[in-house]
């Protein structure tokens, strides 16, 4: 089945020549203000909430006015391709998403079939998608603390792992960026607060070597409210050269 949003998908791919930081902008404002709907199940949804929108914010925290960016498709090895200065000088930018691949499909169903799903919890479900029957799926008290340790920390883990090792295997990411979506909506306040929470659950999952995550150079963690960056460029100190042990 097409996507119910080709023309969005038409307009926002256009790894030949990119688009401005502002022509991204407003089509990806137009679907977080409502003008446009995507469908919890639409396969557009993913793309647009785990890679364009992180590449976009990744481009508006480096990039200026004459920035551009390529949004590659999935025919392409990376992701995301950042133009930048008067040269176009090409940052090639790698995405991923932090998430329980088979619970957030379970989460997008439930929220289809009834119209609310428990956030940040196992959907309780047995059968297929052909004959799923879902529990109550009740929404309980979670303490931010335990979430932290025990399901948002790890799922970021494994995320920068698992692109580390793709990464390592073929020396084109070398000096690539990584950028890593991740659901932030646990702490629904300003971005002052979320950076007050999550910086140093990312600064934990980095380490304090910057190398532990080459082959790549940078690595983003971009909340997917739009409120929540985190550099490794502003964060982290790489040794100067030399002294790397």
């Amino acid at each position: 089945m097409l996507s119910q949003h080709t023309d969005l998908m038409d307009r926002l791919i256009r790894p030949d020549r990119g688009l401005q930081i502002a022509e991204a902008k407003k089509i990806v404002d137009d679907v977080y203000n409502g003008r446009r709907l995507i469908d919890t199940q639409d396969r557009f949804h993913n793309t647009f909430f785990y890679e364009i929108c992180p590449l976009l914010l990744i481009a508006e925290h480096v990039g200026n006015n004459e920035t551009r960016i390529g949004f590659m498709g999935a025919k392409s090895r990376f992701d995301g391709l950042l133009l930048l200065g008067k040269k176009g000088k090409k940052q090639k930018v790698e995405l991923t998403a932090a998430i329980d691949g088979q619970n957030d499909a379970l989460q997008m169903e439930l929220l289809k079939k009834r119209g609310h799903a428990p956030a940040f919890q196992k959907i309780k479900s047995t059968g297929t998608r052909r004959n799923r029957e879902f529990g109550k799926n009740t929404t309980n008290m979670i303490r931010s603390d335990e979430y932290n340790q025990k399901t948002l920390i790890p799922l970021l883990k494994d995320a920068l792992a698992r692109k580390i090792k793709k990464a390592k295997r073929n020396q084109d990411y070398a000096d690539a960026w990584l950028g890593i979506g991740f659901d932030d909506g646990i702490c629904p306040l300003s971005g002052r607060e979320k950076k007050k929470r999550f910086d140093p659950l990312c600064r934990q999952v980095l380490g304090n070597v910057p190398e532990r995550y080459a082959p790549f150079s940078r690595v983003f963690f971009v909340g997917i409210s739009r409120k929540y960056f985190f550099d490794s460029g502003r964060h982290l100190r790489r040794p100067r050269q030399g002294n790397a042990t």
